[in-house]
């Protein structure tokens, strides 16, 4: 009898398991060398390689450089029709039209009220989401005003990592403590986090996590880590967005289909 409960405990286990595994199809695999980002919609892939940014539709291919300006930092694809473009070691934020035309270059050194931009993102009404690293304040710069409104004070951790929408901004602090703040300063703690070696915010309740070589949908809420099962033994970055995961080895970029709980 002790037996076969021991074996009804572990078939439990294994089922439990099972269901807690995110299975992903991959999709295709692309020689990219050097791929940083990578981003498809419906027909229209963007990428950066090698501090160059690409758009690729209808067997088009533009690009947009500023090689004056660095590394380019982080790309917001929130709005393909509005693309930001932050050079971090040269504290400036571009903005990109569809075609990749350059529509405005911030300089926050050159600003009125000088910024530090260490964080950025596309805000609702030609605004910019921003985290100053001097004052240690996340503001809104509105491009079309030159205008600055500084929605929190002081920070006592400094963010770690980061994302934002139209209305907030979300961050990770040095402790792993997640948090937002909307458009209107209202400022809400999510809660903690493991730990992790990179991350990419979802949103307040869902974040991919890689520990290791291992790659997993964390659901805050339920405080919960569900296996994300891809074929890949070691990669360098992943990226995801609308049911599409991109893994970047430093290659290929492996694009697969994934269903999140």
């Amino acid at each position: 009898m002790k037996y076969l409960t021991t074996l009804l405990f572990l078939g439990f286990y294994f089922v439990l398991n099972a269901q807690e595994r995110i299975e992903a199809t991959i999709l295709d695999s692309l020689e990219i060398d050097s791929c940083s980002f990578f981003e498809k919609q419906k027909e229209i892939v963007f990428y950066n390689k090698s501090n160059v940014f690409y758009k690729t539709a209808n067997e088009k291919t533009q690009n947009y450089n500023n090689f004056s300006l660095g590394n380019i930092e982080h790309i917001d694809l929130y709005n393909p029709l509005q693309i930001v473009l932050f050079y971090k070691d040269f504290n400036t934020i571009v903005l990109l039209d569809s075609q990749l035309n350059e529509t405005h270059k911030i300089e926050g050194n050159k600003l009125e009220s000088l910024i530090n931009f260490d964080c950025v993102g596309l805000a609702i009404q030609n605004q910019i989401w921003f985290y100053d690293f001097i004052s240690q304040k996340i503001g809104l710069y509105n491009f079309s005003t030159n205008t600055v409104q500084y929605k929190s004070t002081p920070l006592s951790q400094k963010i770690k990592d980061y994302t934002t929408d139209y209305n907030y901004f979300y961050w990770i602090n040095e402790n792993n403590i997640s948090a937002v703040i909307s458009i209107y300063g209202n400022i809400k703690t999510i809660g903690r986090l493991p730990e992790y070696d990179a991350i990419q915010i979802l949103s307040s309740e869902n974040y991919l996590i890689r520990k290791g070589n291992l790659l997993y949908l964390f659901k805050l809420e339920e405080n919960k880590m569900h296996e994300i099962h891809i074929s890949e033994k070691s990669f360098d970055k992943f990226y995801y967005k609308n049911g599409f995961l991109s893994i970047f080895t430093p290659n290929k970029v492996i694009n697969y289909k994934i269903l999140l709980p």
